[in-house]
C-alpha cells in the first residue's frame, strides 16, 4: 500500500531516471518479446519515414523536420517516433539533406558525361573479343589427335578444320589491330599446311589399305545411289532405300572412288562448296585487298617491313601468307 504518489505539477520535467525507465518500458512493450533488429539509425544513418498508424494518447512523437521536397513521396507525412537511441539531442530527428533523396536521373549536363549514340563507329571492344586464336588452337589440336585416317570418317574433322579457315578469312575483328592481323595470317598458314598434311596422311592410309586388299584378295563393301534431282522423290532416306545399291568394290575401283571423293574436298568438283583450293584463293584475295588499301595499317607495315612493296612478292602475292608454298604442297598430293 504505502503513501500515495504526489501529483506532478504542470510543466515540471520528469526525473532523468523516470524518463529513461518510461522510454525503456515503452520500447520493450512495443517489441512484444521479439528480438530487436538493427535499423538505419543503429549505424548512424537516418531511416526514411515509415507508414504508421495514427498516434494514440500513450505515444510520444517528436516534431520531425522534413525536407519539403519529400512531401508526397511517401504519402501524408506521419510524425516520427522519438526513439533516437542517443544519437541526437533531446530525442529530435535531424533534418534530412535533400541531396541524399535526389531521385532525378543523371543527365548529360554533368561533367564528363558522354552519351552513347548509334552513330558511334564499332570498335574491337564493342564487337567483343576475337576468338580466332582459340579456334586455331582447338582445330590444330583436333587435327593432331585425329582418331582414324580411314575414309570416310576422316572427312568430318577435315571439313571442320576448313570451316575454321573460312572463319579466319572473314573475321571482321582481326584487321582492326596490327597484332591480331599478323596472328590471323600466321594462323591461316598453320591451318592450311596442317590440313594438307592430314590429307597426305589419308592418301597414305588409302595406299596401305589398297595393298592389304590386294594381298588378301578382299573387296570393299559399299552402298551407292543416284543423286539425280529428278529422282529425289524416290529416295526414302533409310538404309533400305530402293534407290540405293550394295556392291563389293575391287581394290582398284575402291581406291579410285575414294581418291576422287577426297580430291573434290581439296580441288573442288565434289559436295563441299568451299574446298581447300577455294579457301586459299579467298585468302589471297583478302591479302591483295589489304595491300591495295593505302590506309590499311600503312604506318605499321612501313615500320615493320619498310616500304609496302617489300611485303609483296614478284607477282603481288603476300609473302606472309606464302600461298605459293601452300599451292606446291597441294599439287604434290598423289591422286593417282
Amino acid at each position: 500500500m504505502g503513501r500515495p504518489r504526489k501529483r506532478r505539477r504542470e510543466g515540471e520535467a520528469d526525473a532523468p531516471a523516470e524518463r529513461a525507465s518510461t522510454t525503456q518500458t515503452g520500447h520493450d512493450s512495443s517489441l512484444n518479446g521479439f528480438t530487436t533488429q538493427p535499423t538505419f539509425s543503429s549505424f548512424g544513418l537516418v531511416s526514411p519515414p515509415e507508414f504508421v498508424d495514427p498516434p494514440s494518447g500513450n505515444e510520444v512523437y517528436a516534431q520531425a523536420q522534413l525536407d519539403p521536397s519529400l512531401v508526397g513521396i511517401y504519402g501524408p507525412s506521419p510524425p516520427m517516433t522519438s526513439l533516437d537511441f542517443g544519437h541526437t539531442p533531446h530525442g529530435q530527428t535531424p533534418p534530412i539533406d535533400p541531396s541524399l533523396w535526389d531521385t532525378q536521373v543523371t543527365t548529360g549536363t554533368q561533367t564528363g558525361y558522354q552519351p552513347a549514340t548509334h552513330s558511334t563507329p564499332p570498335s574491337q571492344a564493342s564487337m567483343g573479343p576475337c576468338t580466332c586464336l582459340s579456334l586455331t588452337y582447338l582445330t590444330l589440336t583436333d587435327l593432331q589427335t585425329v582418331p582414324t585416317f580411314s575414309f570416310p570418317q576422316v572427312i568430318i574433322p577435315l571439313r571442320k578444320a576448313m570451316t575454321t579457315v573460312s572463319s579466319l578469312i572473314n573475321c571482321p575483328i582481326c584487321p582492326l589491330d596490327p597484332f591480331s592481323a599478323i596472328q590471323n595470317v600466321s594462323s591461316l598458314v598453320s591451318l592450311f599446311k596442317a590440313i594438307i598434311e592430314r590429307f597426305s596422311k589419308v592418301l597414305q592410309e588409302i595406299g596401305l589399305e589398297y595393298d592389304r586388299l590386294v594381298t588378301s584378295g578382299g573387296k570393299k563393301p559399299y552402298r551407292i545411289g543416284d543423286n539425280n534431282p529428278h529422282l529425289a522423290h524416290l529416295h526414302t532416306g533409310t538404309l533400305d532405300c530402293p534407290m540405293g545399291f550394295n556392291i563389293d568394290l575391287e581394290p582398284d575401283a575402291w581406291k579410285s572412288l575414294v581418291k576422287m571423293a577426297l580430291k573434290g574436298e581439296v580441288q573442288g568438283g565434289g559436295s563441299n562448296p568451299t574446298p581447300l583450293k577455294t579457301l586459299l584463293e579467298q585468302a589471297e584475295a583478302r591479302q591483295r585487298k589489304w595491300h591495295s588499301d593505302t590506309g590499311f595499317l600503312r604506318e605499321e607495315r612501313r615500320r615493320m617491313w619498310g616500304s609496302q612493296d617489300e611485303c609483296e612478292g614478284e607477282h603481288g602475292e603476300c609473302r606472309s601468307l606464302g600461298s605459293g608454298h601452300i599451292k606446291r604442297a597441294m599439287e604434290a598430293l598423289d591422286w593417282s
